[in-house]
This record gives C-alpha cells, structure tokens and sequence, in this order.
C-alpha cells in the first residue's frame, strides 16, 4: 500500500516524553492515511518496548509500525533503518517533541509549494535558527496555550511563506522521497553517533539544487536538554570540523542568512500575536515617552504598572517624522517603530492623512478596544476619526493648558500667567513665544472644543484645573481623577535647628520659578537661610548651576532618591514658586513624602493641595521677592508651628496607584468593545518595520549583545558552521530589534 508519509520517531529511553510525543502524533494526524512508525534503538528502559507493542495493539486500526533494533545503533542509525524501510516521504521526529493539529498537512503543503524542495523544518521553542518567537534561544510555551491552539493561531497569523533555510533542524524535518532516492541517507559513517547529520544532507540537499524550507505556519514543541558532557562536546567538535573540511564553500550562504536573518518578521509576528491574544488591548497616547520623568509620563507608567494584570498598554508616541509603539505585555514589553513618516508641516495643523492611517492601522493590528490619549503634541485630531469608525472606548485627560493654548502654561510673553490678565494682545504673545503671526487662539480653541466632544470621557486630575478649562469650554462634562502615587515615607524627621535650609526641586525654568530663587538668593541676607536646588536647570538659568555662599546646586536626580537627597541634606522647607498654575504638581508628593513642610505661592493644584491638607505655608500668586522672604523668615522664627506643620505631614495619606487604578478600571470597561487582531494589517507593520529596522541598522553599524549565543558549543552544533566574529555582529545587531527597535 503506498502511504503518503512516513512519521518516523527513532526512539531510546526518556520514557515520559516519548509517551506524549507518541500521543500527540496519534491525536494529530490521519494514520489511515499515512504512517507511524515507531523505532526502538535497543533502549534500556523495558518500558519503551512495552509501551509501543500496546499502542501498536490498541490502535490497530491505524497504520502503525513497531521496529525494534537488536543493537543500539544510535540516532542516525535508527533515522536510517526508518528510511530504508519506507518508501514514501518520510518526517523524522524526535521522540522528545509534541505535535499539534494539522501538523503533517501543514508540513506537506510546504514541501509540495515549489519545485525542488530538499527538506521542511518546523517552527518549534526550542530550536535555534527556527526558535519563536525569540529567535536562537529556548522559549517556554505560554501556560495558557496548548501546541493545537498554537498552529490554531499559526493559520490565522502565519506568512505562509516558506522562506529558504541555510539547514534544516533534525527535530522535525520533512523529507521528500525524490530527494532520498537522488542524494541517499544520512551518512552513518561520519556521523553515527549524532549531531551534524542533518547539516551534512542538507548542504548535500543545495549540491543537487534542492531547498531547505521553514514551514511558517506549523509549529513542533521540543524540549532537547540544554546539558553536554565534555565527552559529547568532543564528539560536536569533531563532527564541526568534518562539516567545515567538506563544506568550506557554504560560508558564504551562512554569512547572508545571518546577515538577513530572514525570519525576524516571523519571530516577532508571533510575538505580538502571543501577547495580543490574551487581554483587552489600550491604546496610550503622549507626546514623549523615553528618558522621562514628566508628570504626564509618570501618571501613564503608573496606570499601566496598576492595570498589567486587566489590560495590554500600547504606547504610542512621535520620535522624529516617525511613530514608535511600545507595547506592554504584564512584564514584557517591545517596541515597533511604525513604518509611516507623517511630516509636520505645522504644530497649528491639527489634521493629516497619513497619521490617521497610521492610527488606523494601528487600531486593527493590536485589537484596540480603548483609546486613552494623554498629550496631543506631535499628534492629530484625526485619530477621533478613527476612534468613531470603530466605536472604541475614548478617553482624553487634560494634562496641562494645552487645549486652551499652545504656549506653555500660558505664560504672557513668557513672563507671566495671562489667565488673571484683563487686558492681553493675544497677537503679541504669540509672535514672541511661538513665533505665530496671527492670533490663531480662537480658531485653536474652535477645533478643540468640537474633538473633546467626542470623547467618551475628559478628564482632568483636579478641581482647579476643570474649573480653568471649564471657562473656556463651558459646554464639555470634566470627570476630575486625582493621580495616584507609591510612596514611602522616609525614616526623617525634619527639624528647625539653626538655618532655615530650603530646597527647591524638578527642573528648574522659568514658569517653575527660576527667576525667583535668583532673586532670592541675591537678595537675602540672613546667613541662617540656606537654598538648595535638586533637578535639571535649563540653559536660560545658567547662573544657577554655580554655588555661592548661600547656594547649592545638586544637580539630576532620580526621583527614586530625592527623599533620601533631601534627608542627607537636612532639608527642612520645600518651595514652589510656579508662575503659572500646576495641574496635579508630583513635586509636592515628593516633600510629603519626604516629610518636609512646603511653601507655595497660591497657583494651582499643588497649592490647593497644601491649603486643604495644612502640609505648610502659601502665599499670593503675585507676591514679590520682599514678601517671600518675609514668610520665609517667619516660618524660621516659628518653630511650634513649624512641628505641627511636620506632625500633619507626617500623617498625610496619599491616593494610592492602585486606587488610581480602580478608578479607571471601571472607565476602561465602560464600553464592552470587542475588536479582533486584524492579522493582515500586524504582519504587515511588523514586516515593514523589521525593514526599516535592519536598515538603519545596518548604516549606523549598531553594536549587540548575543556573542554567547552564537558562539557557544550549542548553536554551532546545531548550525554545524562556526560563526566568524564578522558574521555574528551583523546578525546580533538585527535579532536586537526582537527587544528594542531603534531605541534612542
């Protein structure tokens, strides 16, 4: 009877795996069609042999067949018994491999794709150059997934490509019987005790003008010991040096694999498809993201550091003329670069097509059910657009006075806040702060006011900026949600001793108040009043760098340490001398939890804050240097109040992230919106990407970090070639990507 493949499993001891591999095999695949057959290299263990008499008996109906060596052969031995008994295309499988749904077919389909196909390899976790979806290394199957729901996704995701490998992978590798009858078996001579055997046909396999083909769609589990004895280690060695002594000419078609390493797309689709498939995916829009800690960045880190576990957060944010996303899978993340470049003609131009089929793209591809924009800078009002098209949950917060203006916190000419102002020449101040000729400010206002009311939800996180937004926009619903924070509280307990030493923290510019702690360090004479700066000073306030008698700068700080910087310093007041109005002010969080009294001038938020919670002193939004220094002096000269002050703050509780979180669990959830992964639309942005990827790449000669890998005794065993240092750079440098692309 002609069958049309025989799955060959040579089998020797690891009774376990050999039972679930056999399993699989059966549960998987049409052995009224084609054939088992089972190879027993003579194994110590007599339950092997027990054990696959019984299938053979239980499963009668099947075509199955039991061979049994009388003298242990070794692998390429018993791969070749197999061989010569069939006269079909055979599979060689390893018995420490489990096999999903439509595994054969799939394999089948491959070798049948194009002419002159020599071998077909399997995906699988566990298998080098065919390893996904990080390529080269083991990966563990995802608990939540069985191989039969894997090569489920496969058919839905899958490239079906088929693209040219430099060798196949013994693992699984499919067989042609016209490639047997022409080149012959594996060469038992030089290879019988293993390892190399593969790469020897498969090289042999190119001589005759055949392929070796990934079949990109199926996927084989492998669990291969990571272990080798110094005996086997001599065995690869020499096995390598056969390999290299007969093959010397295939260099060069190594060398291009790994410089192209053709299968980084597929690596990385199934990556995203892994990740994508598991939760409700959120779509995070902001202006920055990378080397950041703004309060806007903060608040999304934290969202997505309390919601991990409910939802997939997807970061998108401008970098250049391009787009990056980086996606959070619980504790994983990776980062595209999206391959579309969106020129911005103007910040003014709230509109671009490009963008909006960027976004749209975007909003397929990852299964977005909710969008959450943070910051519009360096993004268009298109992406409401979008968001309509396919009814997903929509959320804007109002993190600044962006929406009311595009100058930065409003500042009137750069000098002062207009929003008390009576009189203001709009005209004026735009020429000089953003170099606008015309007074844009109500056809701005106009084109907001319409996109924030498409929003499902507008959120502000305070009472003082919904009432400063509201006054411009009267008719938009503002849900006011506090920022959440973790923090906790120093081991310090500030005291008035003899110097009053104040501290001034976060960047220092002008609408933070760098103008005033100039003055104010010029201006006081009290040597028991001591000022100190923590942050980055911008380049206007360079003066500030520089200490003087009663000032020190600190310079950066981690945020994570200015608690520990304040105490080590003695720091007894913090001030906040803003001259525009704070949203929320992180920089108050941070006193209080250092425990340190704080004195603001009463603008904004973060003064609200200090009012309502008595955490120390305010005063006049408008107040001169005189004035300052005056409350300053008093708060020096009082110390009772100053303790009750501290006791207060000691007590203080702060809004937990994780109570943030609720918060917005509940919005996240408003609408049930269920969007599946448009599959064609992710593989096309991850292969776009990869693209673009390895060419900037490969102009900018970036240096990588997988010399272990490609030069340990393991892969090149299994690639039998040893990889010369010019070869494995280049490919370091594109399997990079698999973790962070273009990452600056």
């Amino acid at each position: 009877m002609k069958f049309f493949c025989d799955v060959i499993i040579p089998i020797y001891n690891a009774y376990d795996a050999t039972v679930n591999c056999i399993d699989s095999v059966i549960k998987n695949t049409n052995l009224k069609e084609d054939r088992l057959v089972l190879i027993n290299d003579c194994s110590p263990d007599v339950r092997i042999s027990n054990h696959i008499n019984e299938i053979k008996l239980k499963y009668h109906e099947l075509n199955i067949v039991v061979i049994e060596n009388e003298v242990n052969k070794g692998f390429v031995g018993t791969v070749n018994v197999g061989m010569r008994y069939s006269k079909n295309d055979v599979l060689l499988l390893n018995s420490d491999t489990i096999v999903g749904k439509n595994w054969l077919d799939k394999m089948r389909k491959c070798a049948y794709s194009q002419p002159k196909v020599g071998t077909v390899t399997a995906m699988s976790n566990n298998a080098t150059l065919v390893s996904v979806p990080q390529g080269l290394m083991r990966n563990e199957i995802p608990e939540d997934i069985t191989i039969d729901e894997y090569n489920d996704m496969l058919d839905k995701c899958a490239y079906c490509e088929y693209p040219e490998l430099p060798t196949s992978h013994g693992f699984c590798v499919y067989i042609r019987r016209e490639v047997l009858d022409k080149i012959g078996l594996f060469d038992e001579e030089s290879f019988g005790r293993g390892y190399g055997e593969e790469n020897d046909f498969s090289f042999r396999c190119i001589d005759y003008g055949f392929k070796n083909l990934l079949c990109d769609d199926a996927i084989v589990y492998h669990l291969e010991s990571q272990s080798f004895s110094n005996e086997r280690s001599k065995v690869i060695d020499a096995h390598l040096e056969i390999l290299q002594n007969r093959y010397l000419g295939y260099y060069q078609n190594q060398e291009h694999w790994f410089r192209t390493f053709p299968i980084l797309h597929i690596c990385r689709n199934v990556y995203y498809n892994l990740g994508l498939r598991k939760k409700k995916n959120v779509l995070m829009v902001i202006h920055e993201w990378d080397n950041t800690v703004g309060g806007t960045t903060t608040h999304v880190k934290d969202i997505i550091s309390a919601l991990s576990n409910e939802f997939n957060f997807h970061v998108l944010f401008p970098l250049g003329n391009k787009y990056v996303i980086e996606s959070y899978f619980g504790n994983e993340t990776e980062r595209m670069t999206l391959p579309f470049t969106v020129e911005k003609s103007s910040r003014y131009n709230h509109f671009n097509n490009i963008y909006k089929n960027m976004v749209d793209y975007v909003v397929r591809a990852f299964a977005i059910q909710t969008v959450h924009i943070h910051h519009m800078v360096g993004h268009y009002f298109d992406i409401a657009d979008v968001i309509e098209k396919y009814k997903l949950n929509s959320i804007i917060t109002l993190h600044d006075t962006y929406s009311l203006c595009p100058s930065v916190g409003m500042l009137y000419c750069n000098e002062k806040y207009c929003g008390y102002m009576l009189e203001r020449d709009c005209a004026k101040c735009l020429v000089h702060t953003e170099r606008a000729a015309n007074n844009i400010i109500p056809e701005w206002q106009n084109d907001w006011n319409i996109f924030l009311k498409k929003f499902d939800n507008v959120i502000v996180p305070s009472n003082d900026t919904k009432q400063r937004i509201n006054a411009v926009y009267n008719d938009i619903e503002l849900k006011v949600i506090e920022h959440g924070v973790n923090v906790d509280k120093l081991d310090y307990t500030p005291k008035l001793d003899r110097k009053l030493r104040i501290a001034f923290t976060g960047v220092l510019c002008r609408h933070k108040g760098a103008e005033m702690l100039r003055n104010l360090i010029n201006n006081c004479k009290d040597r028991n009043i001591e000022f100190h700066s923590f942050g980055r000073i911008e380049a206007e306030f360079a003066d500030l760098q520089q200490n003087t008698s009663n000032y020190t700068y600190h310079g950066p700080y981690i945020r994570e340490e200015i608690g520990k910087l304040l105490a080590k310093n003695k720091i007894n007041l913090i001030c906040f001398l803003q001259i525009c109005p704070e949203t929320y002010s992180y920089t108050v969080n941070e006193a209080v939890a250092s425990k340190i009294p704080v004195l603001s001038v009463d603008l904004g938020a973060g003064a609200d804050r200090i009012k309502e919670n008595n955490l120390g002193w305010i005063v006049p939004k408008d107040a001169s240097c005189e004035e300052i220094l005056e409350k300053l002096t008093w708060v020096k000269n009082n110390i009772d109040e100053y303790k009750n002050v501290v006791s207060t703050v000691e007590n203080y509780k702060f809004k937990t992230v994780d109570a943030m979180g609720q918060d917005y669990l509940e919005i996240y959830n408003l609408k049930n919106t269920e969007t599946a992964i448009d599959y064609e639309a992710l593989r096309y942005l991850v292969k776009q990407e990869v693209i673009l990827a390895k060419n900037i790449i490969y102009n900018n000669e970036v240096e990588v970090m997988l010399d272990g890998i490609l030069r340990s005794a393991k892969w090149r065993i299994v690639n039998k070639i040893k990889v010369p240092k010019f070869i494995s750079k280049p490919l370091k440098a594109i399997l990079r990507v698999v973790k962070r692309i273009v990452k600056r």
